[in-house]
């Protein structure tokens, strides 16, 4: 078995050449162009790049960071240190592939898979976005369409593999003010997370009736499809897309849609 190395292509948590020898000290084959398992070093935002462009199984590795506000790398299998006994393991079969499913996101006529979530927050901008969120059923969990339209920082729409990221914030910050917030923090591989960023103003539409909203953040069935428009223009940017951290620009107009991708990302889970 081979074992290829992907890191932060500017911003390494740990350089390539050393996770190489790494590797080999554990009595590893490497091999970047023809790997079996894509070792994966860093924090959740590498980890949901690779798992948005690799097609073979990862594993997840972080790195623990002593600054306080270091990377968390919640979605890490395993930790730099622990990786030559993860490799052993590996090595003696003692793992599985879990399947996760995967969004698939198009916008301006492109479409790319996510493995984690994808958001649409403010740019250069001082003052709240005001934007639609239409929610569709598709097959057989129906339910009635509705739309949400809110005046606030944005969006997020979230896998379960990404969902203890971002998606989570409202439970982190209200929990420990000693409030609760309904809608699952963690949810099942066939549904899709929505949560709206610091809303402001929040109504929901469903047959045509308009109602105040405190529905923060829920799941849908994955088979839904979501759109979300701007309602006035702004600097606004979709994040989660694209292989750098500036995001693309979202204009008054656009459209971007929300389903299920046809893709499963293979993750390596230690343990039989």
């Amino acid at each position: 078995m081979k074992f290829g190395i992907f890191v932060h292509p500017r911003r390494p948590k740990v350089p390539a050449d050393k996770i190489i020898r790494r590797v080999k000290s554990a009595g590893a084959s490497y091999s970047q162009g023809k790997a079996d398992i894509a070792i994966v070093v860093g924090g959740d935002g590498t980890f949901g790049y690779y798992g948005r462009i690799l097609a073979i199984p990862l594993l997840f590795v972080g790195v623990r960071e002593s600054g306080v506000a270091g990377s968390r790398a919640r979605l890490a299998q395993i930790f730099y240190d622990d990786l030559v006994g993860a490799l052993h393991a590996i090595r003696d079969g003692n793992y599985c592939l879990e399947e996760k499913k995967m969004l698939s996101v198009r916008f301006r006529g492109n479409s790319v898979d996510v493995l984690t979530d994808v958001y649409l927050e403010r740019g250069n901008f001082a003052g709240c976005l005001r934007y639609a969120v239409t929610v569709r059923p598709s097959g057989a969990k129906a339910f009635l369409p509705f739309s949400d339209y809110a005046i606030g920082n944005g969006v997020i729409v979230s896998t379960s593999f990404g969902a203890g990221g971002y998606f989570s914030y409202p439970a982190r910050v209200w929990s420990a003010r000693g409030r609760r917030i309904e809608g699952p923090a963690v949810f099942a591989d066939d549904r899709m997370g929505i949560c709206h960023i610091m809303p402001t103003y929040l109504v929901r539409k469903r047959r045509g009736i308009r109602s105040q909203s405190d529905r923060i953040r829920y799941t849908v069935p994955l088979c839904s499809t979501l759109q979300i428009n701007l309602l006035r223009d702004a600097n606004a940017r979709l994040y989660g897309p694209t292989a750098h951290s500036e995001g693309i620009p979202v204009r008054l107009g656009d459209t971007i849609t929300v389903a299920p991708s046809e893709r499963t990302a293979r993750i390596v889970r230690l343990g039989s």
